[in-house]
């Protein structure tokens, strides 16, 4: 099975969509853990991502951005996209941990499907 077919894949990004990072970081871990060639690379864009989120949410900011950073270049080093705009979540998730540098508040983005 596609990675991106696994039901805990796609329970994952619904989670990360409504915004239940928590959720969404669990089901991406268990994914990293059974990934195979380059899936668990692929897997942790989207785990720390989660888990920078979750951080914010609950105000630790140093785990926030370092997670998300550790995402980034996960993203900048990625080969296969497989379909998902890792190029809007990229500059989405590098706006976000500026703004939580600055104390700002960060806009959280969804994980979308490149346009075809």
């Amino acid at each position: 099975m596609e990675l991106t077919e696994d039901p805990r894949f796609v329970r994952g990004i619904a989670f990360f969509n409504d915004g239940d990072y928590l959720e969404a970081s669990d089901c991406f871990e268990e994914l990293f853990f059974e990934g195979i060639r380059d899936e668990p690379d692929f897997i942790r864009i989207f785990l720390q991502f989660s888990v920078g989120i979750f951080h914010a949410q609950t105000g630790q900011w140093r785990p926030a951005v370092e997670r998300i950073e550790e995402g980034l270049r996960l993203v900048a080093a990625n080969e296969n996209d497989r379909g998902f705009d890792l190029l809007a979540l990229f500059a989405s998730m590098s706006a976000a941990s500026t703004a939580l540098r600055k104390n700002g508040k960060p806009f959280w983005p969804q994980i979308a499907l490149r346009a075809r």
